[in-house]
């Protein structure tokens, strides 16, 4: 295939993911069943005596009851919920999202929570293992491939390692 033939392919699938992507983003709220912090900031009672999946930080542990903090598209704390009930081990900071019935007096008594994070150090650790990880896939193929700028295309690196005997 020709170098521009190439170029015109990979330009028109990248617009066509660019498009689908900003689609996605732009369909997400309308589709996502649950109420998000906006919306239950605005309207805190529409929700009342639902099921919903809420994601919150953790603001305070005390025994199995978490109060978390939900909040909205600016990042204020659009609702304070308390948690009861909750077996995980969670610290002050971490992140929950939390499934069950909202009740009207800012509780929740879940039907399952999952921890996110469990402490405000998570975050930091699961970016620099990430990183590691990338950096060391993306050397494994550089030992064994190399780019050939001629034909824009991937090719085996010749000599180097025998692994047929």
């Amino acid at each position: 295939m020709r170098l521009a033939t190439r170029i015109v392919l990979t330009a028109l699938f990248l617009g066509a993911l660019l498009g689908l992507c900003v689609h996605y983003g732009g369909t997400y709220d309308d589709n996502w069943p649950h109420p998000s912090g906006d919306q239950l900031q605005d309207d805190p009672d529409a929700a009342v005596g639902e099921r919903v999946l809420l994601f919150g930080s953790v603001e305070s542990v005390e025994d199995d009851t978490l109060e978390i903090h939900v909040t909205d598209s600016e990042g204020r704390v659009a609702v304070e919920l308390e948690i009861d009930g909750v077996d995980e081990s969670v610290a002050s900071g971490g992140t929950v999202q939390v499934y069950g019935v909202l009740e009207d007096d800012q509780t929740m008594t879940p039907d399952e929570t999952v921890v996110v994070e469990e402490d405000d150090r998570a975050f930091e650790y699961k970016l620099a293992t990430s990183l590691v990880g990338v950096v060391l896939a993306i050397a494994y193929f550089c030992r064994y491939w190399r780019i050939d700028w001629t034909t824009v295309a991937f090719e085996p690196r010749s000599g180097g390692d025998d692994r047929d005997g």
